[in-house]
């Protein structure tokens, strides 16, 4: 147990410190966003990209976790959409946002610096088939529901609505950082020590100010609101999420223990910061921005108690 807190404590510390810096105005609150951008569009693009491009690709694919972790965040979504509407009556925006929340991990702020303190290196093929699915997959498709809800409501173009979505798509920092890092693989060219250095800097910085980010960002954020939903949607991301990929890991054939249990961990993560951000564009975010502090702040148990029974 003591190794276990030792692996997940400076991850919260450095969340703690962030937190501390922004309530005590040392770094401005209208900072935290700023540097969100630097880690999401500079830093961890140019840790995917000279990972992926120094990778042999037909090591990165293992199709029995992109199918075990891809299914299990699938039925994480819908149970949480299914529960939403049925038990608590919540409209088709509300009840998707909710089974966002409940299936979609914080991967690239969270994930990326848990796997460096539990395995000292990043897993490549792991964090990528992880990003794969999440990009790919899961906000792909809520988005895909979101947008053409707000567009069936307003009495909008679904044509113009999808062809804003796969815009949105084609442009996200961390698939282009993918697809480039692959393709530069497959010529089987080294990079430049210039362009690996400078790639080198910026992916150095990526975990630890991704960490910040998450601490300044819930200065202000307050655990008010609608109770039942707040926990339900926390449970279901700390608890059902992990519990389906899991079990889908089980039924599943046997595949690479270490990728199993890295499965598991990943979806055990709580959800991605902008999780309120992206709820504040179809719905009130107020609920949201409630239950992810719920969540980064159970997380530190959660995930205690994954990593104990995982290693």
């Amino acid at each position: 147990m003591l190794s276990v807190i030792q692996t997940i404590a400076p991850i919260f510390g450095v969340m703690a410190i962030g937190y501390v810096a922004v309530k005590t105005e040392l770094m401005p609150k209208s900072a935290v966003p700023l540097l969100g951008r630097f880690v999401l569009f500079l830093a961890l693009p140019a840790l995917i990209f000279s990972t992926l491009a120094q990778t042999e690709v037909t090591s990165l694919i293992e199709p029995l976790y992109l199918l075990s972790y891809g299914s299990g965040s699938l039925l994480a979504l819908m149970l949480g959409f299914g529960l939403s509407r049925l038990l608590w009556k919540e409209d088709l925006t509300r009840a998707t946002v909710n089974g966002l929340g409940m299936s979609l991990s914080n991967s690239a702020f969270v994930g990326y610096p848990v796997l460096l303190q539990v395995y000292g290196t990043l897993p490549v093929a792991a964090f990528t088939m992880t990003l794969l699915v999440e990009n790919l997959l899961i906000m792909p498709l809520v988005l895909i529901v979101l947008e053409l809800s707000r567009a069936l409501a307003e009495g909008g173009d679904k044509t113009e609505v999808l062809s804003r979505f796969l815009k949105r798509v084609a442009t996200h920092p961390i698939l282009l950082a993918i697809v480039f890092g692959i393709g530069f693989s497959l010529t089987g060219l080294s990079l430049p020590s210039v362009i690996e250095g400078s790639l080198g800097f910026l992916a150095n910085a990526s975990a630890g100010v991704a960490l910040f980010v998450i601490g300044g960002s819930l200065v202000g954020m307050q655990i008010k609101g609608d109770i039942v939903r707040i926990s339900g949607i926390t449970f279901g991301k700390l608890a059902l999420h992990p519990a389906l990929v899991a079990l889908m890991v089980w039924l599943l054939p046997p595949f690479d223990p270490e990728l199993q249990r890295i499965a598991i961990l990943m979806a055990a993560l709580p959800m991605l910061s902008i999780y309120p951000v992206l709820a504040g564009n179809y719905t009130d975010p107020s609920r949201y921005a409630a239950t992810l502090v719920a969540a980064t702040l159970a997380s530190f148990l959660s995930l205690s108690i994954v990593l104990l029974l995982l290693y």
